[in-house]
């Protein structure tokens, strides 16, 4: 089990990869919060929620608000900590996320493994 478990609110628009996310999430020891799909509800949850440790935000999502976009709006009121997660590796994609200071970017498809050194890494001090 984690030592350190961190609550998560993770933002994924595919209900199989929510799924899979979760699990691997679970497995590492940490608690979903919520789990929502778009980027509006996405900056709502992450306002709203008490005690938000990290976010997993896909970039791509099933509303107009994109994840880096949803990240801008919430680092307007909050420095929580985010791992981007995309299927996109566009140079460009991870240059317009830069501007919102995230901890990692990792690519499609995910792994536990993948996962934990992220979230291990966005919280060194």
């Amino acid at each position: 089990m984690n030592k350190d478990p961190k609550k998560i609110l993770l933002v994924e628009d595919d209900g199989v990869q929510q799924v899979i996310m979760e699990r691997f999430i679970n497995k590492l020891g940490h608690t979903v919060l919520a789990t929502v799909s778009e980027g509006s509800a996405a900056v709502q949850s992450a306002l709203k929620l008490k005690g938000v440790d990290l976010i997993i935000m896909d970039i791509r999502l099933s509303d107009n608000l994109d994840g880096i976009e949803a990240m801008k709006e919430i680092r307007k009121k909050s420095n929580v900590k985010v791992i981007y997660v995309t299927g996109n590796t566009e140079p460009s994609t991870r240059e317009r996320a830069t501007k919102t200071k995230f901890e990692a970017f990792i690519e499609k498809p995910i792994t536990p493994e993948k996962l934990q050194i992220a979230i291990s890494e966005a919280f060194k001090t």
